[in-house]
């Protein structure tokens, strides 16, 4: 029996584990990651705006693997390296015949961010999510009495991609229906977004629109780049200072220490440079973040959650043809469309036929993207529950 071992239950690593579970070949697979969690990443910003409970923000990886059969396993371990056809974790080491490295990125941080405290984090993290959620909360209520209604309160959200967009519009649209309904004053909380480029990359048409948005919801713009970080103080490109309550990281990811410490081809940034058919070697796929990804023509494809799952998958088809002596498939990731949600149920779908579906329509269909990625695995994850012989007699 074949041994393959995912190391990250990212995207990336979720779609390779259903690939390999609708096939019959004898292999055994075995998931690797530090956290118990699949984190829905895509939901984050609901969970900050305490729009869903933190249930609904991930996916509980143990049951979620036993679903897939008793070849499959999971093991809660943080993997460091990689030596002779093994994965080295703190706990264990565990051979393989064919790997995956799908450990996703973690935020790059300025200069002073890497001291940050309770006033500034990063968002790419459950926990970092929750703790951003409990600041606002704790805020919030704090300003039902008189006294501290009345001071002001600024948030700065550093970068101007798609997560930064997200997480300003949902925070102020928050703000604002907050004080909506408890009937407070809500112009001295301020919530600025600090970039020198809103949605670079993207058509303008859709930039003018996601700007437009923002600034109907009262999100500062502020077209500079952030230099450094001091305690609640951030230094511009242009030499000027901005005070802060509360800073929020969005902008630029690197490679996890894991990654920083495997001695396979990197590209300048630190990232695993794979072939056309993804691998680092011969028996090593990287897929998601960690892999510098192209598509056939070679243009870099940017690091998001659907490069990851179609570059899980297309590592997962050709571990399997591997196996079975076939030829390998070329990778050929495609972005299909985009979808930005910019606070209440308002968003901006970008089709791949080129037009665009935007306020409670894009909403409404960024929602049934969403849904339609997290039922099938919530669904499994209950049968896996049924499965596990621990749980056997629960409710």
């Amino acid at each position: 029996m074949r041994k393959v071992v995912v190391i990250g239950g990212g995207y990336g690593g979720i779609k390779a584990l259903e690939e390999f579970a609708r096939n019959d070949q004898n292999i055994e697979v075995t998931l690797i990651d530090q956290h118990t969690y699949h984190y829905l990443q895509t939901e984050s910003y609901d969970l900050v705006a305490s729009k869903i409970p933190i249930q609904e923000s991930f996916i509980y990886l143990p049951t979620l693997v036993a679903s897939f059969g008793k070849n499959f396993h999971f093991i809660h371990d943080e993997a460091v390296a990689i030596k002779e056809d093994q994965v080295v974790c703190k706990e264990g080491t565990y051979p393989f015949d064919y790997c995956v490295i799908a450990t996703g990125s973690v935020t790059k941080f300025l200069q002073g961010f890497e001291k940050k405290g309770k006033h500034s984090l990063g968002v790419k993290s459950l926990r970092a999510a929750l703790h951003i959620k409990q600041y606002f909360e704790e805020e919030l209520f704090a300003r039902l009495e008189p006294k501290r209604a009345k001071r002001s309160f600024r948030v700065i959200v550093i970068g101007g991609g798609l997560s930064g967009v997200e997480i300003a519009a949902e925070m102020r649209c928050y703000f604002n229906q907050y004080v909506k309904e408890n009937a407070l004053s809500c112009g001295n909380i301020e919530i600025q977004l600090l970039s020198k480029h809103i949605l670079k990359g993207v058509d303008q048409k859709t930039r003018d629109k996601a700007v437009k948005r923002l600034r109907q919801l009262g999100v500062s713009l502020v077209p500079q780049y952030v230099n450094e970080i001091t305690e609640q103080k951030a230094i511009l490109s242009g030499g000027e200072t901005i005070d802060f309550d509360f800073a929020i990281f969005a902008g630029g990811i690197e490679p996890s220490p894991f990654i920083q410490n495997l001695e396979y081809t990197k590209d300048a940034r630190g990232f695993l440079v794979v072939d056309e058919y993804l691998r680092v070697e011969k028996n090593i796929f990287a897929v998601g973040d960690v892999a510098v990804l192209k598509d056939k023509e070679g243009n870099l494809i940017p690091p998001t959650a659907q490069s990851a799952e179609q570059s899980g998958v297309i590592a997962a088809k050709n571990i399997l043809q591997a196996i079975s002596n076939q030829p390998l498939q070329r990778a050929d990731i495609r972005l299909r469309g985009l979808a930005i949600a910019l606070g209440g149920k308002y968003a901006i779908i970008v089709t791949p036929f080129g037009f665009q579906i935007s306020g409670i329509l894009g909403w409404i269909g960024k929602k049934a993207i969403e849904k339609g990625y997290k039922w099938p695995l919530k669904l499994k994850a209950k049968q896996g529950f049924e499965k596990l012989t621990a749980c056997k007699g629960e409710k």
